[in-house]
């Protein structure tokens, strides 16, 4: 029953804890729930922001090939090589201003209830344009002599039609400017907002921190037995057990297992040990055999330096200085090798020169037979031309005789 009790008033101290906490503690999540909810909000009206402002990037991008579109169209209607072609264009593109101003008319009905309208009238004022550089005055209401009244008219239609897509056109950027201030400033606001929310879940984190550390604060009573009771000072229980610890047999065997496993550890780790120190002092003692065997073989090199040479010599100076007999063969051979093609070298160039004397001389020969029948061809002709002017001479005289 005293047991029961106790554990009553454990209780009731944790219920007396938690209310004193619990009225704060609503107020920090009310306070994470609020600001979570207004950034996923504000979250989300960025994005239909942002996907409003692309749709209108989207229609400002159609404008722009409409107006592309017309203006190439009247260009392939006007054709090439059509006098009037600046002219229509200047028409086309000539800037019209609209004011659109608001008149308020009131209907009466039958039933004397009366209704207030207003209608947009739209009154063109047109602007007059210079022409180049002659400053002349622009005048796009009278079709010139000569000129396609179809295609004018075109122009004058096309043109209504390119104010309206340039009104379209600064109406949707005027949107789009309103939407990219409107997306800067959300995306302004929900950092401040995702800031608070990371500092009020961080108070409440550290609030609910304080209340565990309150409730572990908490007395509780447990009973024990005698035989429970391993605390002794002098052979004796003592009258205060403030500096026990209590535990569970759980956690007690689990720990006496912890203990026999760190043992078996501590065995293996010992038979390594001594495993290991065994190697080492067999390395330490092949060491001293390599080091001895070093110094007998260093004795016995100096020893045959002194017996050959004299005194001791340093072999890595010496085989560096020494002559590699190979290497000097291979050069003598290249050098003879060397000699023989100089020579063999000199010969043929000898040939090609003597060859190249034959050969001019040849060729002055050859050109100089060709000057001589060339001169035999040229009498040869002189003479056949002369024979056949004495035959022809001599030929009426036969005639006659």
């Amino acid at each position: 029953m005293k047991l029961s009790d106790l554990h009553h008033i454990t209780l009731f101290q944790e219920m007396l804890l938690l209310k004193n906490f619990e009225k704060q503690e609503n107020i920090l999540q009310e306070r994470v729930n609020s600001l979570d909810k207004e950034e996923q909000f504000m979250q989300w009206k960025i994005n239909e922001t942002f996907k409003e402002m692309e749709e209108k990037k989207s229609e400002i991008s159609k404008l722009q090939d409409q107006e592309k579109a017309l203006y190439a169209g009247f260009q392939t209607a006007i054709g090439e090589n059509n006098k009037f072609a600046n002219f229509l264009m200047k028409v086309l593109k000539k800037k019209i201003k609209r004011v659109k101003k608001k008149d308020v008319e009131k209907d009466a009905d039958e039933d004397e209830e009366s209704e207030e309208s207003s209608e947009e009238e739209s009154s063109l004022e047109s602007d007059e344009d210079e022409s180049g550089s002659e400053n002349e005055v622009f005048d796009d209401s009278i079709c010139p002599t000569n000129c396609d009244v179809g295609l004018f008219e075109m122009a004058l239609q096309l043109r209504e039609k390119r104010l309206d897509i340039e009104e379209a056109l600064v109406e949707e950027k005027k949107i789009v400017e309103n939407l990219k201030k409107e997306y800067d400033t959300l995306s302004k606001k929900v950092k401040v907002v995702a800031a608070n929310l990371n500092a009020a879940e961080e108070d409440l984190e550290a609030y609910q921190r304080e209340k565990q550390q309150r409730l572990n604060e908490l007395l509780v009573a447990i009973p024990l037995k005698l035989h429970q009771i391993e605390y002794m000072a002098f052979g004796e229980i003592p009258a205060d057990l403030s500096g026990t610890l209590v535990f569970s047999n759980h956690s007690l065997d689990r720990l006496q297992k912890r203990i026999i496993q760190l043992q078996e550890e501590n065995i293996k780790q010992q038979k390594l040990n001594r495993e290991y120190r065994e190697r080492r002092k067999q390395l330490v003692r092949e060491k001293r055999e390599m080091a001895k065997t070093i110094h007998k073989m260093e004795e016995t090199v100096t020893q045959l330096m002194i017996s050959k040479f004299g005194r001791v010599i340093d072999l890595e100076a010496l085989q560096t200085l020494s002559v590699n007999v190979t290497l000097e063969e291979l050069k003598i051979k290249k050098l003879r090798k060397e000699l023989v093609n100089a020579k063999e070298m000199k010969m043929w160039e000898e040939k090609i020169a003597h060859v190249r004397w034959e050969l001019m001389t040849k060729t002055k020969e050859h050109t100089k037979k060709l000057h001589q029948m060339n001169d035999l061809c040229i009498e040869k002709k002189k003479l056949d031309s002369r024979l056949n002017t004495l035959q022809n001479q001599q030929h009426p005289g036969n005639s006659k005789s």
